[in-house]
């Protein structure tokens, strides 16, 4: 049977466990909550998950947990792996809050179709966010400063019928998707919003731009980037940190090509593989050890 168990502080503990009263309501929003992709045990650019989850806790004041360090942390996945039977791939959300003696840390998997970030040829359908808008903080770029307003406009985007919804931020320009950010395509230039534009930077991000290199795009970052820059693309995509790359088939009433998308996409998928592959045979059977 697959699931049953979270991991807190490095211990097993059943799905069923209370963990929480409400008097921890409190720190349990004053924290860092972030999901990332696992396959055959192995985190997908683990470092890259990880140094963002670091940089998080900086931004946000809050201490690295005790002894949790970069081994550490691909380990407490497998063990979770390994205990919940997901030995294919995962969705895997790490929760990091203040605690009463330093920060403590919860995971959660559940099951995902696998295929190392899968390429979807058929595209998505989104619009603007109208009801809300991305405030300034010091931590725009992270999880905690969008938590409030991706609930809301995910409540939005059902009524909708929409899969998903761009996000504007306080000047009216375009900042992020929920969970997420985008990226679009215009000639042969491949365009994504600057961290000055006040969103949510996933942490695959800076992967995601070499991928669009790669497949010959010159890359540039804007901190304005107004609704007629999307309506006016080529194409334009998604970005996810545990779905990679999500082409989108309309914005509104505009519809858009995919060709350089897939091409982006395809990329993704295939870097990721490769460093499934190249993990050499010892450390990966080191993490798929039950005893971790």
């Amino acid at each position: 049977m697959k699931g049953g168990f979270n991991l807190f502080n490095g211990k097993f503990l059943r799905e069923s466990e209370a963990l929480f009263t409400g008097k921890d309501l409190k720190r349990l929003n004053g924290g860092i909550c972030e999901s990332f992709r696992a396959e055959y045990n192995l985190v997908m650019f683990a470092r890259a998950n990880y140094d963002y989850l670091i940089d998080s806790l900086t931004e946000i004041r809050l201490p690295v947990p005790e002894e949790w360090n970069f081994p550490r942390f691909t380990k407490d996945v497998s063990r979770l792996l390994n205990k919940n039977h997901l030995y294919l791939a995962a969705k895997v959300t790490i929760h990091l809050i203040p605690g009463i003696s330093g920060t403590e840390y919860l995971m959660k998997a559940e099951e995902i179709p696998g295929g190392f970030f899968p390429v979807k040829e058929g595209g998505v359908l989104i619009d603007f966010y109208e009801e809300g808008a991305k405030s300034s903080s010091s931590y725009n770029a992270f999880e905690p400063s969008s938590r409030i307003l991706w609930a809301t406009a995910t409540r939005t985007a059902n009524s909708l019928s929409r899969h998903n919804l761009i996000l504007l931020n306080n000047k009216g320009f375009a900042c992020e998707s929920i969970e997420g950010t985008f990226g679009y395509l215009l000639d042969q230039t491949a365009v994504f919003p600057d961290r000055e534009a006040q969103g949510y930077s996933p942490p695959i991000l800076n992967v995601v731009k070499g991928c669009a290199e790669a497949c010959g795009f010159n890359i540039e970052d804007r901190k304005e980037v107004k609704r007629e820059d999307l309506l006016n693309a080529d194409e334009l995509f998604l970005i996810n940190n545990f779905t990679g790359i999500q082409p989108v088939l309309g914005l509104y009433a505009r519809r858009y090509y995919t060709t350089g998308t897939v091409a982006i996409a395809v990329m993704l998928r295939e870097l990721a593989r490769e460093q499934h592959l190249s993990t050499p045979v010892t450390d990966r059977d080191l993490l798929k050890d039950p005893l971790w």
